[in-house]
């Protein structure tokens, strides 16, 4: 990595010192000190994937590599803002446009008439599940711009705290991380193709009663010409890729916080278990980690916290109305199926996401169970002082991922949020309102 590193803002070209590049994005190992995951590098399968459909803004200023030792260093050194402009901005902001352009579309198809109640109900979860497409692609262009968005100070965030976790020679499971990844991403690209192959399907053979749903969602108000058949795929594939992989996105960032966490409590029992059940001198570097980790949560959740509420809403309003026209109305063989794929791919959506994020709030109180092992004999001020300060962030409930940073996601709201569905499935099959 050359020595003369460059930055480029605004108005000039500045000289950045080689000691910031590496506080910032680089991971020297010295003795002692434990090598680390770069989360950017990881992630880049699923991010050139956003990358692809246009819905991840890729900055060279905030983008890191390993070297041939396995560090991480920054890739180039020396970024021209007007190029990045002309290449991934404008194709970002035509995909955007295209999103709100077929979210326009099926809005106008709403307002043809002499339609039946069931393709009338279709034509409203097509209309959700394009809304939910937009607001994901939307969300992430934001997240990963870096003006806007807070990709970049979270990826920078990251790369600092592991190197805490070295230095510290807290053990993260490097290993998990990547193997859940690859889970992650092969199960995340076989959901796009069976939903694209399905697709197909469907726009160029419709059975049963699907002919004039299909083509009332894909062409209207233009006529179902075999191009624009074509063209409804295009647009099917497309968004078959911003529903899932923004969501695959989530869950892993979601995991590798978690993991995190799980890092720090086996480093602090192992602690606990060396200084035989004392408080251990080096519970201030515990607790800087515990807030490093927690503020990982809170960068990530002034973007994601809309897209919570996005999947929430989307999935409570296509169960309610799915449910209750299979109940009150039923439908030929094609839109049963249709419906009841759209009902348990939407709860699978949402349940698998918020299961996770559930999860890492349980898991942020983990360090807990360490300390209270531990006994206050001979404890010095300072020491009572840190303990106090680590044991309210420990008991304040409400770290986590949150909707629209109202409501933390935690296994409580699911728990009531089952409750509920089960409740309104009841009414409607036992009372028939």
């Amino acid at each position: 990595m050359s020595k003369n590193m460059r930055r480029v803002t605004k108005n000039k070209v500045q000289k950045i010192q080689p000691q910031e590049i590496k506080q910032a994005f680089t991971l020297q190992l010295s003795d002692g000190t434990l090598d680390q995951p770069s989360i950017y590098n990881i992630m880049k399968p699923i991010i050139w994937g956003m990358v692809v459909f246009g819905i991840y803004h890729r900055d060279k200023r905030i983008e890191v590599r390993e070297s041939a030792d396995g560090n991480t260093e920054e890739t180039s050194t020396r970024v021209r803002i007007s190029a990045s402009i002309s290449s991934t901005l404008i194709y970002n902001i035509i995909v955007s446009l295209l999103l709100c352009c077929g979210l326009l579309r099926i809005i106008i198809c709403l307002s043809i008439g002499g339609v039946s109640t069931v393709v009338f109900v279709f034509e409203i979860v097509v209309l959700l599940w394009f809304f939910l497409c937009t607001v994901n692609g939307i969300i992430c262009l934001k997240f990963s711009h870096y003006r806007y968005g807070h990709s970049h100070v979270f990826y920078r965030h990251w790369e600092e705290m592991m190197a805490n976790f070295g230095e510290l020679k807290i053990e993260y499971n490097t290993r998990k991380l990547r193997r859940v990844f690859l889970v992650t991403f092969i199960s995340s690209w076989f959901i796009i193709g069976f939903n694209i192959v399905g697709g197909a399907i469907l726009i160029f053979n419709p059975f049963g009663d699907g002919k004039e749903a299909m083509e009332l969602a894909l062409t209207s108000p233009f006529p179902a010409t075999t191009s624009l058949k074509i063209g409804a795929l295009i647009f099917h594939i497309y968004f078959s890729g911003v529903w899932i992989l923004p969501a695959a996105y989530v869950l892993i960032l979601n995991l590798a916080i978690k993991y995190g966490f799980l890092a720090l409590c086996d480093a602090m029992d192992k602690e606990v278990r060396l200084s035989k059940d004392r408080l251990t001198d080096r519970l201030q570097d515990f607790r800087k980690v515990h807030l490093d980790l927690c503020r990982c949560i809170e960068i990530l959740d002034k973007d994601f916290n809309i897209l919570n509420a996005c999947w929430y809403a989307v999935t409570i309003s296509v169960t309610c109305l799915i449910l209750y026209t299979l109940i009150h109305f039923g439908g030929d063989i094609f839109f049963n199926i249709m419906f009841i794929f759209w009902l348990l791919s939407g709860l699978g959506y949402v349940a698998v996401t918020s299961f996770f994020s559930a999860s890492l709030h349980e898991t942020v109180q983990g360090p807990l169970d360490a300390l209270l092992k531990t006994t206050t004999n001979e404890i010095t001020p300072e020491k009572q002082a840190q303990l106090n300060l680590f044991l309210a962030k420990l008991t304040v409930n409400n770290t986590g991922f949150t909707v629209l940073t109202l409501i933390t996601i935690t296994k409580e709201l699911l728990l009531t949020l089952t409750g509920l569905f089960l409740t309104y499935f009841f009414l409607l099959t036992q009372f028939n309102i």
